[in-house]
């Protein structure tokens, strides 16, 4: 059989020519050696036996350097290798081989240092070995043929060994032919590491330990719950009603048999749970040094513990302060956060640290064991304090009022028609109208009315700024009249009348109303201040400034829950035109007792009357007094019975008077 031709190969990076002057070279240095002993030194020895000698180098020189880099990779790789070179003889010159299978995916032949070998090995080997172990929470030690011996001499010839460090065997237990433990300290893990084939049993075996990091999967069930209480009820302190659960995973109840650490949720929530059922009224908690790093799932405290006062969960691993505010619904007065890498953040900035830990907690007092100064009165939200109900309206003047209200709801019933070409008799000849939206991430959803937005802090060109007021009774009735058509809630009304004078009042009315034009029909939040005029009989506007945005959560929750009052539709008999000019009209309780003792329905103008009317006498909101009135019929005066009647028993509920 012919031999397979390697043409054109390269070895070990050499091509043929550098081959030939390299043997070239080494045989003449061979025959000027012929007359040695012809044994040769470590240096002296020959490489893959070809009778070529090494030239000793200098430990400074680069090929030195790289062979050192060589022996560091190669004893790095021995540590964290799971193939474990077992010889009775020891060499520090000599190589150890270790044969692989092929399914290792590694050449046969592969070779590492003895472990006498690692210990001469350059200083900054033991480093990059800690390094390669890594900073973690925990660690699996795995004692190689462990099973031969106790427990109790496998614990304590580690213990001996890596003396004055310690730690705390988690699980112990074997596994096969091996023993297998677990620890929670990055220290511990690398002593524990060094420990490998340096420990001599009585048999002259010499121990292998591994070090991984890892933790076991412990489930939940009854007869861990079990011992999960018999170890609270001795952390339970029932004198000051705190529980301490800092190190919960080291607990002598449980860290032979369980892994009960707390930053597992399946863990934490079992914990969480059985101490709610048994001290639900807890003052105090201690949950320091459980390896943390996310407490999203502590939010739950402040519904199982709502008198919980203090926390301590320090010494974990935090990293930034935001992951607290999964705690903000607890009332702190204490809290502990010393020892967490969100700390090292403030450091020399102690003042900010305690600013941004009372925005969450305003009421806290000591923090990382420090009083903290009495917090400003003013900037907490007593529970105990109770509100003054909101008020529809803020009016000086009861004159002004009755002719701001007449004007208005006669205003916003011609608004919701179908024309709104009234409205030109309700604006003054002269008058001006100008329309802002809120700037928002969602501006777009207002895009009938963009190109009419005279926001001035996104206006800069005066000739645009001037172009965009509309100034005139008809362009500005004829701009309204554009505008898609609306429904607007009367219940979402608030009304204030800022100014009064013999020439003027300035009135500013805001609320809600549906699109009609629009598929989707969108809730609007509107405000609209006006400034009104005498003119003739009656009053006029003379500015109007239109003001659109979203609507708040509540807001929409509120008006999708409801009627719009100020409505019309084709269905609905259509009020007479108003002179809106005139807007002194004829006394409304006179209008009221008519269609009190009218048999038809009053029409949609008189039932906003009388709904306002009532809202006032009653105090309940207008929402309410609708309903009231439409039960009777528009009877006002039954209505005022009813109400008096119910309000004595005490059947109306309190929702009827939030306005």
């Amino acid at each position: 059989m012919p031999k397979k031709s390697f043409k054109g190969q390269n070895f070990g990076g050499r091509s043929k020519k550098q081959r030939g002057n390299r043997a070239k070279n080494a045989k003449t240095r061979s025959e000027d050696s012929s007359h040695g002993s012809g044994n040769f030194t470590y240096d002296q020895r020959s490489n893959h036996g070809s009778g070529i000698s090494r030239v000793p180098h200098n430990n400074h020189s680069r090929s030195g350097n790289k062979r050192d880099c060589g022996k560091l990779g190669m004893a790095i790789r021995a540590q964290l290798d799971d193939d474990v070179a077992m010889s009775s003889e020891s060499n520090v010159n000599e190589k150890q081989v270790i044969f692989r299978g092929r399914s290792r995916g590694s050449l046969t032949g592969a070779g590492h240092y003895s472990v006498s070998q690692r210990s001469r090995l350059p200083q900054h080997a033991n480093k990059l070995i800690r390094t390669l172990i890594g900073d973690c929470s925990y660690y699996k030690v795995n004692v190689m043929n462990g099973h031969q011996y106790e427990k109790e001499f496998i614990i304590k010839s580690l213990m001996t060994r890596i003396a004055p460090n310690t730690f705390i065997p988690i699980m112990y237990k074997i596994v096969g032919r091996d023993a297998i433990f677990y620890v929670d300290d990055h220290q511990a893990a690398y002593h524990l590491l060094e420990c490998d084939r340096r420990i001599t049993t009585d048999d002259g075996f010499k121990l292998g330990i591994k070090v991984r990091p890892g933790y076991p999967n412990c489930e939940v069930d009854d007869v861990l719950k079990e011992r999960m209480k018999l170890a609270m009820a001795k952390r339970y302190v029932a004198e000051t009603n705190s529980l301490d659960l800092s190190q919960f995973h080291r607990d002598p109840e449980l860290v032979q048999d369980y892994f009960c650490a707390l930053f597992r949720p399946i863990m934490l929530t079992s914990v969480l749970d059985i101490v709610a059922e048994a001290i639900p009224n807890l003052h105090a908690l201690n949950l320091s040094n459980n390896k943390f790093s996310i407490i999203e799932k502590l939010n739950v405290l402040w519904k199982k513990f709502p008198n919980l006062k203090i926390l301590y969960i320090g010494d974990n691993k935090l990293k930034e302060l935001n992951q607290i505010d999964a705690l903000k619904d607890l009332s702190l007065e204490e809290l502990q956060l010393k020892g967490n890498p969100l700390c090292n953040r403030y450091e020399n900035r102690n003042d900010n640290y305690i600013s941004d830990v009372r925005k969450r907690f305003p009421k806290l007092l000591r923090l990382d064991g420090a009083e903290l100064p009495k917090p400003i009165v003013f900037d907490i939200v007593e529970e105990e304090v109770i509100l003054p109900p909101m008020k529809i309206k803020f009016v000086n003047d009861p004159r002004a009022e009755k002719i701001a209200v007449q004007f208005m709801q006669q205003y916003y019933t011609v608004f919701d028609s179908d024309s709104r070409q009234p409205l030109l008799d309700a604006y003054h000849a002269d008058a001006c109208f100008s329309l802002t939206i809120a700037p928002s991430s969602q501006i777009q959803k207002f895009n009938k009315y963009l190109p009419d937005n005279r926001n001035l802090l996104r206006t800069n060109d005066t000739a645009r700024r001037r172009k965009l007021l509309k100034q005139g009774r008809l362009p500005i009735v004829s701009y309204i009249s554009e505008m898609p058509k609306t429904q607007h809630y009367l219940n979402s009304f608030t009304m204030d009348i800022n100014l009064v004078t013999e020439g003027m009042m300035l009135v500013t009315v805001t609320g809600c109303f549906k699109e009609l034009d629009t598929k989707d029909q969108p809730i609007r939040s509107f405000n609209r201040t006006f400034i009104i005029v005498p003119e003739g009989t009656g009053y006029c506007i003379k500015n109007e400034q239109h003001h659109l945005s979203h609507p708040t959560v509540d807001q929409e929750k509120q008006m999708l829950n409801s009627q719009p009052i100020l409505s019309t539709s084709s269905s609905q008999p259509q009020p007479e035109q108003a002179n809106i000019t005139n807007a002194v009209l004829p006394d409304p309780s006179q209008q009221v007792l008519q269609s009190s003792s009218a048999t038809e329905e009053p029409s949609i103008e008189i039932q906003q009357q009388m709904t306002m009317m009532l809202s006032q006498q009653t105090n309940m909101n207008l929402e309410w007094s609708f309903k009231c009135l439409k039960e009777v019929q528009w009877n006002y005066d039954r209505a005022f019975i009813a109400f008096n009647d119910f309000f004595k028993s005490g059947a109306i509920p309190s929702v009827a008077f939030q306005k």
